[in-house]
């Protein structure tokens, strides 16, 4: 309070006060006394410019007053001076009252005292809310904001003055007008101005906000974040001891031990001039800062200062005693002052320092006689706060702990920064080295010790002195001990002591005596500011309060704030560098990415309603400490659906919006919550064990970016968490269990990294250089193939190589995107299997910039990766509850953010990677095939693009020899259009395990990118015994020398060296106890007598099944089950067929659930089996919700009920199990007879199948048909299978997946195949006779559509070899089999395969007579009856007719199909039975019978009535139909002068109606026709025009491989319509060749010409009419030829 006695005495504490003058009222008859506070507020005088009671009304019941001057410090403090009021004559007689003050309230009572009385209860209720809530900041903090409340008050003081002088320049004017009148004008002008300043701050109080925003205007100094360089003394003291007594106490006592105890350290720093920054949990941070007015107050100085309160600390505060509450305790009583407790001690140190002698004694003393109210009276006048419990009887306590404190100093520059914004909440945070050098010297002390850092001791001795040998620390740059709890090691000069020695850095801190110099509008804006600062819970709990509880006293209300609850607390930690480079652009980066991580946080926090404890710089670096379950932050299911979700969210956030990597761990128990502090400073915190747990855990260097404690896994049911080794903490009485949440399945699939690996240290190195050179230099992708037998130890190496390189990189400082698969039996069948994981973790990069866009329109277009991928997002603005949740719409907006095709969210996300949508796109559900090159582009630019930020991507994919060949092409697309991508693929050797790699590809790796350098291989052989050695030492932990030669030899011939087979022995050795110590001082094995070796087995096999059977019958009857699974499987499904195979149901089933987790638990520690932890299913929970939500709208109780998967036990906490390797799962099924496999099996498949029934998004999810599929056929149900694979591989040719639908068609056909003996000799498709002879007709006809279907396979995929072979075997099997000729078989089964085996043999793959197949094919199908397939049948033979040559015998069949076709009724069962309508196509053929017979007209009527009647009728979007029914019209049109009508036809029935409803990227059989039809009907309709393309045309035709070569595969099945392929491009080089812009390459092309029609003259010599038509265009060329006088067989083309 000096500072306002000596402001009142008119003489100020600064150097060069600043005044100004403003209007204030005189209502300060006196100086106020120094000591008036908030509860005398009722009797002071206070003034409300929001009220009609303002000082103008004050200044007007008094006559008039002048105006007197108030001044302000450099901080802005006022110097509050008494106005004193000069009145001509006193309205009531002298002596009536006491002072002027008193007698302007009695008069303004007499008058308006209701309204002056609420007034000033209003105004006094604010100021204590800002005086308690100012105890809650820095004093730096409420300096701050005094200083704006100052800049806001000189603006419009500035603005006042200008106002006056033009009022001025007014009056006198008129003065010279009205002479006396203007007299009158002044003083009603100095009426007018004497207004309150809060008035002149606000000209519209009556509209401002109660809440105090907006009422002051922020100039753009004051924007967030905001700095402040200044040199200071940094104290940090760390006290110990909280945890123990957290436990111990109740609340009340607790928090009376806690405060006591801060009480203390609070006093020491305030009486030294301290401003104390943050409460850090159990420690403080205490600042003296360096003025900049007054010399003497330098670094030097304020080190002495922070350097006395430290040791006084120490001295005071050490082995202070809690004693629990014991018998005899009553709640009444007190226990003496705890200053006084420690008064003995104090004396002994006083005598002790005394007889030292020196100036440490004086300075102590000093001290002590300057702390007045302050110091040690002032803690004695609180003894009712600062007290514990007393003892009434003798009784000893029960329990006692002890609070402990020590001290690290540091000093040097130092910027205070606030961060946060102005409506949700604001933090102090100080940066600089200082903090550092505090957090080194604090962990160098002990308890009751204070160190101080080199840079602290070198400013202490240019104050005074330092004992010791300091010099060699300072230049060590060690911390050096300055005093423990008995002694001081310094001294200080003595100095004049100044005025501000007892408020160096706080001068704000007079809270209560600023506030009376503030109206009430700036003492709302205070409020709303100094409330950003203060913990929410003291924020909400002052607004609450009412009256009465305002007559609380500090003591009472820190009692009633305290509480123990049990809470969540989150601490965070980016992973920035916080430290100050002195580069001011940079530093500004840094203070605003510290202000960016601030608002990000308490978005977050507040979007889940929970709580921002704390944003601060410690010992533990960079913090942040939310919390949920504090009063406000209190929910129902708090941690499983707030405090985990926003810990997830804010750590993807940070990485996400911010760039900014974090470590956070989340524990929940109980804590103490409350205040801690002192009366005059204090915040709201938390403490406890789990709090110090967290912080523990956050810190960890195995945290992994996310931890939790035991109590948070319990109560989350939603995530899976991975167990991580537990560990000791304060405050729990055994190890507490420790959880990772599993954010990434793949990441489980790869096992352990080793510690203690061996060997491979060469190829690990070589895995190391190669990543090291590619993430220098940037160099293109590259590929590294392992190749290696089982058990050499590949998978191994591939886990080790890539956690060296992940650790390689963060010492590089570079950033690794890391994304795995490991490749499973089965996986062949699945397309694009690999992708099904890993874009999965490629779309969790992606995020949508504005959710509200996943609405909005996409406009239409091609679709162009390459183009696009650049508009994509891959940041967002909030991570709160999401729209883009899934994997499913985050791929669907990926789709459309690239404009992508629609059949891309439907084709590639739902049935090819596997994601769900809970509310799928029901339009989608027929969507149309994409083009299979669209989707490897996508797939592959997807994964460039959004990984290319890494400075390395690591693709590691192990056992690539089950990855399916669409997952290659992708593979190979990344590899040739990334940068900076390395391909590890693991993989048995290449040579015993088919690659479904491209053999180009696989040759060019080979070839030129070997020569490159891009690619490398690695083949792994089996441990030197040397190698053998050095395991054995490692694993049974000796020295290698110690080992034994005999031992390791014995051992490296057991194992042949193979590392995975080794570990098993040396398993067996360590478990047995099989080592001993030999007589040579080595260690060697014992003997097993009987036996062939040491170890007692032959073999690693003999090992394993002696182990297997070492385990209980129900361990083994599950691995057996297991075995049958896979190498890798479900919990989950493990259960389900666990039940299915012995009958368990009902309540039968938990307990079921539980034997087997406990049997899988113990292979587990066998080492046979792992666990990896991950997600449950995308839609999990969405029925529980669906339900809840429709409950909502209902009257009645409902009961949940789930079904299959849901309603088991395991739902909830599924997770993926696997072999430790595949030696375990061939010892088990070789110990296995083949009826139980088989019966496991059909169990197996039977569970598995209940799941493609209830789930109907099951039914098109490959990897689950392919698993029921694998299950049936070894089970040897043929039926069972066929429908899986004829559903599978159905689908999979509708999107062009005619390969991967062949895999499965033969693994049903296996089934049968498999039954035929090696002496059978008589086959049919395989099939032995014997075989045939049983089957039913339901088999038969299976069998005969498996085979089918696989021919029309290998005829899409342009096999035509192989698809005849299908049908041939098709044919071979109806004719052989007996039942096909029972009555009870449908012979409607058999007609594909005529029609199948006629269009290989018009691609000339099959030597069959065609009349005889069509024989056959017309009276089978006319003993049918059906006219669909009787008009196929006849269609064929029409054709057959007409490919001999017989037009008439053919016109005659096709009159014959007009009786019978009717395209209304038949048109869709035909397409149905043979993909097209090959009745109508009867028709289109009719066109060439008649034009090869000369019948131009005919023909011509013909073709109108195609036009006019058939294609209106057929469906437009079966393009292959149309383009069979236009082509041969087209033809015939354009070579009889009518190419404009063949062209529209053409354009618009086959390519717009290909755009239209299958967009650019689908695809057709005839779709590499459409360029060469159209281009050769555009050059004959634009014969006598220009071309604005032409010489892309001519390019294009010199082109042999675009031009020709994709033709080719095709080129008799065009020519059996019309003209062949060939003979079209050569029309478009002799077009070409007759123009006269080419007449530079007129020669070249008219050869090409005549070339390419001369070979069409020659491929189509067993089909006339083509034959026909090449030969008549051969002429028009030859006679053009001869026209010019060329000779062109010698010119090259």
């Amino acid at each position: 309070m000096e500072h306002r006695k000596a402001a009142a005495g008119g003489e100020g504490t600064c150097d060069k006060p600043q005044s100004i003058e403003v209007s204030v009222p005189n209502i300060d008859g006196s100086n106020r006394s120094s000591h008036s506070n908030h509860s005398n507020a009722d009797s002071e005088s206070y003034y409300d410019s929001s009220s009609e009671f303002s000082s103008s009304m004050i200044s007007s019941e008094f006559g008039g007053s002048e105006v007197s001057e108030v001044s302000f410090d450099e901080n802005g403090i006022p110097r509050h001076r008494a106005a004193i009021m000069k009145s001509s004559a006193p309205t009531y007689p002298p002596g009536e009252y006491e002072d002027d003050k008193a007698e302007m309230i009695a008069k303004l009572m007499d008058k308006h005292a209701s309204a002056v009385t609420s007034s000033l209860v209003d105004r006094s209720n604010l100021i204590q809310s800002v005086t308690w809530l100012s105890h809650h900041v820095p004093g730096c903090v409420i300096k701050s904001l005094f200083k704006i409340i100052l800049k806001a008050r000189k603006r419009k003081a500035k603005e006042l003055r200008r106002s006056q002088r033009e009022e001025e320049k007014l009056r006198n004017s008129q003065r010279t007008e009205c002479g006396e009148q203007g007299e009158t004008k002044e003083e009603e002008g100095l009426d007018t101005s004497n207004r309150s300043w809060g008035a002149l701050l606000n000209n519209h109080a009556d509209t401002t906000p109660k809440d105090g925003t907006g009422l002051l205007p922020l100039s753009a100094d004051n924007l967030l974040p905001l700095t402040k360089n200044h040199h200071s003394a940094l104290l940090f003291v760390d006290i110990s001891g909280f945890t123990k007594i957290s436990v111990m106490l109740d609340v009340e006592s607790l928090s009376n031990a806690i405060n006591s105890y801060f009480q203390m350290i609070v006093n020491e720093v305030t009486a030294c001039g301290g401003d104390i920054l943050k409460f850090a949990g159990d420690a403080i941070f205490a600042e003296w800062k360096v003025s900049r007015t007054e010399s003497k107050h330098n670094l030097a100085h304020c080190v002495a200062m922070a350097a006395k309160c430290a040791a006084s600390i120490v001295a005071n505060c050490s082995d202070y005693a809690v004693v629990s509450k014991p018998i005899g305790f009553t709640a009444s009583s007190r226990r003496t002052s705890i200053l006084s407790r420690r008064s003995s001690a104090r004396a002994s140190q006083l005598s002790q320092m005394s007889s030292e002698g020196g100036e440490s004694v004086e300075l102590l003393m000093r001290r002590r006689s300057s702390m007045e109210m302050d110091g040690v009276q002032g803690a004695l006048s609180r003894a009712s706060f600062v007290e514990g419990r007393r003892r009434t009887t003798t009784t000893t306590a029960p329990d006692v702990a002890t609070l402990n404190v020590k001290c690290g100093l540091g000093a040097g520059h130092i910027v205070g920064i606030h961060v946060g914004d102005d409506v949700s909440r604001r933090e102090y945070l100080i940066l600089g080295e200082p903090i550092e050098q505090v957090a080194k010297a604090e962990s160098a002390a002990s308890h009751g010790e204070v160190y101080a850092s080199p840079e602290a001791v070198q400013q202490l001795v240019k104050s005074g002195s330092l004992r010791g040998d300091w010099e060699e620390a300072v230049v060590s740059g060690r911390p050096v001990q300055i005093a423990d709890r008995n002694d001081y090691f310094f001294s200080a000069r003595r100095r004049r002591a100044s005025l501000r020695d007892s408020r160096m850095s706080n001068e704000a801190s007079d809270v209560l005596g600023c506030c009376d110099d503030l109206d009430t509008i700036e003492l709302r804006w205070l409020k709303k500011m100094v409330s950003l600062y203060v913990h929410p819970v003291i924020v909400n709990d002052e607004n609450e309060r009412t009256v009465p509880m305002r007559r609380e006293s500090d003591q009472e209300r820190h009692l009633a704030e305290a509480e123990l609850r049990n809470v969540y607390t989150c601490f965070i930690t980016p992973l920035i560098d916080y430290r100050l480079t002195g580069d001011e652009e940079k530093d500004q980066r840094l203070f605003k990415l510290l202000n960016d991580i601030m608002n990000l946080t308490t978005r977050e926090v507040d979007s889940v309603q929970g709580h921002l404890r704390q944003f601060i710089l410690d010992d533990k670096g960079l913090v942040l400490i939310c919390t949920f379950g504090l009063r406000g932050s209190t929910f129902p299911n708090m941690i499983a659906q707030r405090a985990v979700p926003f810990s997830l969210a804010i750590h993807k956030a940070l990485e996400e919006e911010l760039g900014v990597k974090s470590k956070l761990a989340g524990t929940f128990g109980k804590v103490y919550c409350g205040v801690v502090g002192g009366l005059e400073r204090h915040e709201f915190a938390v403490l406890g064990p789990s709090v110090n747990l967290s912080a523990r855990l956050m810190g960890s260097e195995d945290n992994p970016g996310i931890l939790v404690d035991k109590n948070v896994r319990l109560l989350t049911s939603k995530l899976f968490f991975k167990p991580i080794p537990a560990v000791d903490a304060k405050g729990y009485d055994e190890p507490v269990p420790i959880f990772e949440p599993i954010r990434n399945a793949a990441e489980n699939q790869w096992g352990q990294v080793k510690r203690n690996f061996v060997g491979r240290e060469s190829e690990i190195k070589e895995i190391m250089q190669l990543a090291k050179e590619m993430t220098l230099h940037g160099t293109a992708s590259r590929m590294l193939f392992i190749s290696a037998m089982s058990g050499t130890g590949k998978s191994t190496l591939m886990v080790q190589a890539t956690a060296h390189v992940r650790s390689m990189l963060k010492k590089m400082n570079k950033r690794a995107f890391v994304t795995r698969n490991v490749s499973r039996d089965g996986d062949s069948r699945v397309p694009f299997s690999l992708f099904r994981s890993i874009f999965k973790d490629v779309l969790t990069q992606v995020r949508q910039e504005d959710e509200a866009s996943m609405g909005s329109s996409v406009p239409s277009g091609d679709f162009s990766v390459s183009g696009q991928w650049d508009n994509l997002s891959l940041n967002s603005e909030s991570t709160k509850d999401s729209t883009m949740s899934t994997d499913a719409t985050r791929f669907r907006y990926v789709c459309q953010e690239l404009n992508a095709p629609p059949e891309f969210a439907e084709v590639v996300g739902r049935r090819l990677l596997g994601l769900r949508e809970k509310n799928p796109n029901p339009s989608n559900s027929k969507a149309k095939p994409p083009n299979l090159q669209a989707i490897v582009d996508f797939m592959a630019d997807a994964f460039v693009r959004c990984t290319k930020h890494a400075g390395l991507v690591l693709l590691a994919l192990d056992d690539v020899q089950w990855m399916d060949a669409m997952s290659w092409k992708v593979v190979q697309a990344i590899f040739e259009r990334g940068t900076n991508v390395l391909t590890v693929c693991g993989s048995r050797p290449p040579s015993s395990n088919p690659l479904g790699v491209d053999r180009q590809f696989w040759s060019d790796l080979h070839g030129r990118f070997e020569k490159e350098g891009r690619y490398s291989e690695l083949s792994l052989s089996p441990f030197k015994e040397s190698e053998v050695q050095e395991m054995i030492a490692t694993t049974l932990e000796f020295g290698v020398e110690e080992i034994d030669h005999s031992f390791s030899h014995n051992v490296f011939t057991t194992s042949g060296g193979m590392p995975h087979y080794l570990s098993y022995v040396l398993e067996s050795i360590k478990r047995n106890q099989l080592t001993y110590r030999m007589e040579n001082g080595r260690i060697g094995m014992k003997t097993s007598a009987g036996s062939d070796s040491k170890l007692g087995f032959g073999s690693v096999n003999e090992l394993l099944v002696y182990r297997l059977d070492a385990l209980d019958a129900t361990v083994r009857t599950v691995l057996h089950l297991s075995a049958v699974l896979g190498t890798e499987f479900d919990l989950l499904d493990a259960a389900l067929a666990y039940e299915q195979m012995f009958g368990v149901e009902g309540s039968r089933r938990l307990e079921t659930a539980e034997s087997l987790r406990s049997s899988f638990d113990v292979a587990a520690e066998e080492g046979i089996i792992e666990q990896s932890f991950v997600f449950g299913e995308e839609d999990d929970g969405d029925d529980l919700m669906d339900e809840e939500e429709n409950l909502c709208h209902t009257l009645g109780n409902v009961n949940i009920s789930l079904k299959g998967r849901k309603a088991h036990p395991f739902y909830s906490e599924n997770r993926r199990l696997r072999f430790t390797h595949d030696s375990w799962k061939s010892s088990i099924l070789n110990l296995m007879l083949d009826e139980r496999k088989r019966e496991m099996h059909e169990h197996v498949a039977v569970s598995l199948e209940k799941e493609l029934g209830d789930e109907a998004s099951a039914h098109d999810d490959f990897e689950k048909q392919s698993r029921v599929l694998k299950h049936w056929k070894s089970c040897g149900n043929f039926v069972k299978a066929a429908t899986i694979a004829l559903n599978a591989g159905g689908q999979l040719m509708l999107i062009g997946l005619n390969s991967q639908a062949i895999l499965y068609f033969d693994d049903a056909l296996d089934i049968l195949k498999e039954m035929t003996g090696e002496l059978d000799v008589s086959c049919h498709g395989g099939i032995s006779a014997e075989v045939l002879d049983a089957i039913s007709p339901p088999e038969l006809e299976y069998l005969i559509k498996l085979n089918i279907a696989k021919g029309k396979a290998y005829t899409t995929l342009r096999q035509p070899t192989d698809g005849a072979a299908a049908y041939q075997s098709a044919l071979d099997i109806l004719n052989a089999t007996p039942c096909a000729f029972d009555g009870d078989f449908d012979r409607t089964v058999s007609f594909p395969i005529f029609s199948g085996l006629f269009a290989v043999l018009k691609m000339g793959a099959t030597s069959l007579d065609e009349k005889d197949l069509c024989a056959k094919f017309v009276e089978q199908a006319r003993l049918n009856g059906d006219p669909v397939h009787y008009g196929r049948a006849l269609a064929m033979e029409a054709e057959t007719l007409g490919r001999l040559g017989n037009f008439e015998k053919a016109l005659e069949v096709v009159e014959r199909i007009k009786a019978i076709y009717d395209i209304d009724t038949q048109h869709a069962a035909i397409c149905k039975a043979y993909a097209s309508d090959r009745v109508a196509q009867a028709f289109t053929h009719s066109v060439n019978f008649h034009n090869a017979l000369g019948r131009t007209e005919t023909a011509l009527d013909t073709c109108d009535y195609i036009m006019e009647e058939i294609m209106p009728k057929s469906d437009p979007k079966n393009i292959h139909n149309m383009f069979c029914l236009v082509y041969a019209i087209v033809i015939f049109l354009d070579e009889n002068g009518l190419a404009w009508k063949a062209r529209d036809l053409f354009q618009e029935r086959v390519v717009d109606a290909f755009e239209e409803h299958f967009g650019s990227g689908g695809s057709t059989y005839s779709k590499p026709m459409f360029k060469p039809v159209l281009t050769m009907l555009d050059l004959h309709v634009n014969e006598q025009q220009e071309i604005n393309n032409l010489d892309e045309l001519v390019a294009w035709a010199f082109d042999e491989k675009s031009f020709e070569q994709t033709l080719t595969s095709s080129d008799k099945t065009w020519a059996s319509f019309s003209a062949n392929p060939k003979a079209v491009t050569a029309e478009i080089c002799f077009s070409l060749a007759k123009r006269r812009e080419c007449l530079e390459n007129r020669n070249r092309l008219l050869r090409k010409a005549i070339r390419l029609m001369e070979a069409s003259v020659e491929n189509t010599a067993s089909l006339p009419y083509a034959n026909m038509y090449a030969k008549r265009r051969l002429g028009a060329m030859k006679e053009y030829e001869k026209e010019l006088g060329l000779d062109l067989s010698s010119i090259e083309e």
